[in-house]
């Protein structure tokens, strides 16, 4: 299985702040937003990621995170010149993904918890048709909402609806099976112009091949592209850390811990980040 994120848009629930720089860039309390998936993928063992920008960012990305090397992960980027809607990223990264089982994340999602990482590590264990994850919110029509039948069945997911038929929002994060590059390709443009991750799961659903996982409160969700979501999601980050005197989303220590990088990597790392607190967080493994 591979690894894909979104970060082509143009960011405009954030602006003036990514007026030049991507929002999965800007940082998200200590560390670039873009970490946190990336950290997400490499816990649960997918260390061959795809990332989709814009001809703005693309530089930009390549200087932030390189090759991956130094995580001990294969990072790729894909230049989308024309972003026309999130399932588009599987047209324009098609050489990556096809035949291939995928793991498909919005760069602006957040995600953590207990429940959430066993949840999303099954998933990833047993890709058979679309898995999609939802979260009950207090304002669903600012996301895909599913919609269920007396059963409790998911009769069909509805993208931004002003009558919401649930409070449960599908969240940005998705798991494929090799199916997905053909569904991507038959994928029609939706009435706002845009191929919509929500039209591939409810092709999906039709099939019978959609299944909805749905997160307990315990866990934490945030869509941080605006201005709301992007504090509370640093807000979170800063207590746990507080708390817990363990980081989240650092990327060295993940790879060092899932045994991605030596120690003699990591030290090289330690090395470079020395003068930051994000590097004086390695001395411990280093001692």
């Amino acid at each position: 299985m591979v690894g894909l994120i979104a970060c082509a848009g143009k960011s405009t629930r954030l602006f003036p702040c990514t007026k030049v720089l991507s929002k999965q860039l800007l940082p998200l309390y200590d560390k670039p937003m873009i970490y946190y998936p990336i950290s997400m993928l490499v816990k649960a063992g997918i260390t061959e990621i795809g990332i989709i920008t814009n001809e703005d960012n693309f530089e930009l990305y390549q200087k932030q995170l390189g090759d991956g090397s130094d995580f001990g992960i294969t990072l790729k980027y894909f230049l989308d010149k024309n972003p026309k809607g999130t399932i588009a990223s599987f047209n324009v990264a098609s050489d990556f993904v096809k035949n291939k089982s995928v793991c498909f994340v919005l760069g602006d999602n957040f995600f953590d918890g207990e429940q959430f990482d066993e949840e999303f590590k099954k998933a990833i264990n047993n890709p058979k048709g679309a898995y999609v994850f939802g979260y009950p919110v207090k304002n669903p029509s600012a996301f895909g909402v599913a919609k269920f039948d007396e059963f409790g069945n998911v009769t069909q997911l509805i993208e931004k609806p002003q009558n919401p038929p649930s409070n449960m929002a599908i969240t940005g994060l998705y798991v494929y099976d090799e199916k997905i590059c053909e569904m991507a390709q038959n994928c029609p443009l939706s009435i706002r112009g845009e191929y919509e991750t929500t039209d591939v799961n409810n092709m999906y659903l039709k099939m019978g091949e959609l299944k909805l996982v749905k997160l307990k409160k315990q866990n934490y969700w945030l869509d941080a592209g605006t201005s709301e979501g992007l504090f509370r999601a640093s807000e979170y980050v800063h207590k746990k850390i507080k708390k817990t005197q363990k980081q989240i989303g650092h990327l060295d220590e993940i790879g060092y811990l899932c045994g991605l990088i030596s120690k003699e990597q990591l030290r090289k790392n330690y090395e470079k980040l020395k003068k930051t607190d994000y590097g004086k967080y390695l001395e411990k493994y280093l001692k």
